[in-house]
């Protein structure tokens, strides 16, 4: 991966950046995708502090939006405060310098490359002006003109075979989701889920749990049971994940665009708690975006000393869920499939790099084919 960050970051994925916000809906949230608790903790100048002092450095991803909010203040005299990013701005001055690391490379990776640079100055310019003591960070990257890829990956084709792998299984996975909500529509919500286990498991010998929460998001019925914050909660997720775009190939690209949304929490969970310029990292995801907040909210990984930060995971339901037929039901199926994987081996046979060729070689063929059957091609 190429670094790029006032710490560092990479990716890559298809802009699709949508003008009007309701600016009273934006809030800046702080994801923390490994921990312990339900929620993300509070991430604290504090705790930023504390990190300093046993020698790690809180690594903050930004997300496209932030950087995007960053260029409406000089490009269209935006207040900042509308815009969600005091509290950002707030929070950055009141940490110690060279506490912490912000990372906007997987961010940048989504612009237009007409844009990149300008966009890259401005979150310069942003800095400079409200948080300047940022600007002297010792992992900054001055040179945007050599570090920015000049050409925008707008197709998964287009991306290197280690690219590749990184998504294969995300992009698998809710291609799957597309195809069942267009070719099951008789079936109940629970029966789409259950097809989506044994669909996925079948083809490509993995199970992804964040796809996997993803699709009972996607399947879910709506309900006139369920509280307004689990019904925005629901369509929010929807929305990334189920843009049924009439068009094929729009709608190809929009999958791609929702599965490179994961990259940050993959990024920083492949980070977290590695050694970058001498000193271990505390990653974090700083978001406006309320679809990876609600996501989060519901599925996240959870740390065990001597294995990995994204081996286990966590999956947490409010009172309401706990009560619903349908969600007991795709819970009991995910639990279910993942046993039976277990006992016949399939859950602990080590991927490596065979099985990752394996998988994207499946994707760009069957995956895609069994797309174009079910939509088209134009």
């Amino acid at each position: 991966m190429s670094i790029l960050s006032r710490g560092r970051g990479s990716g890559k994925k298809l802009e699709k950046i949508t003008e009007s916000i309701q600016m009273s809906k934006i809030k800046l949230r702080f994801i923390k995708p490994s921990r312990e608790t339900d929620s993300s903790p509070i991430l604290t100048p504090q705790r930023v502090i504390d990190n300093k002092r046993r020698n790690t450095e809180t690594s903050l991803f930004l997300d496209l939006n932030i950087l995007i909010r960053m260029e409406e203040v000089f490009l269209k005299n935006v207040n900042p405060v509308d815009v969600g990013l005091m509290e950002l701005v707030n929070f950055i001055n009141q940490c110690p310098p060279q506490s912490l690391c912000l990372s906007p490379g997987f961010a940048l990776s989504e612009v237009h490359p007409k844009y990149k640079k300008r966009c890259f100055e401005l979150f310069e310019v942003f800095l400079s002006a409200f948080c300047p003591q940022m600007i002297d960070h010792p992992t900054a990257t001055r040179n945007s003109e050599v570090d920015l890829d000049d050409t925008r990956k707008v197709r998964f084709e287009e991306l290197d075979v280690s690219e590749q792998y990184f998504h294969s299984v995300s992009f698998y996975s809710l291609l799957q989701i597309h195809i069942i909500d267009k070719t099951m529509q008789d079936l109940q919500p629970h029966e789409k889920f259950n097809a989506y286990l044994d669909n996925v498991s079948k083809n490509i010998n993995m199970l992804s749990a964040v796809e996997a929460e993803i699709a009972k998001y996607c399947f879910c019925a709506k309900s006139g049971n369920y509280s307004q914050e689990l019904k925005d909660k629901i369509q929010a997720i929807k929305d990334n994940f189920l843009d049924r775009n009439e068009k094929p190939i729009q709608r190809k690209r929009n999958i791609f665009n929702a599965v490179q949304d994961l990259k940050y929490g993959k990024a920083a969970l492949e980070l977290s708690e590695v050694e970058f310029g001498g000193k271990n990292q505390e990653t974090w995801i700083a978001t406006l975006d309320s679809k990876l907040y609600w996501l989060s909210e519901s599925i996240h990984h959870h740390p065990v000393p001597g294995e990995p930060d994204g081996k286990y995971y966590w999956v947490v339901r409010n009172d309401e869920q706990k009560k619903c037929p349908y969600w007991n039901a795709v819970d009991s199926m995910l639990k279910r499939k993942q046993q039976q994987r277990i006992n016949d081996g399939s859950a602990t046979t080590p991927l490596g790099e065979d099985g990752l060729e394996k998988i994207n070689k499946i994707l760009i063929t069957k995956g895609f084919d069994d797309f174009y059957s079910t939509f088209g091609n134009i």
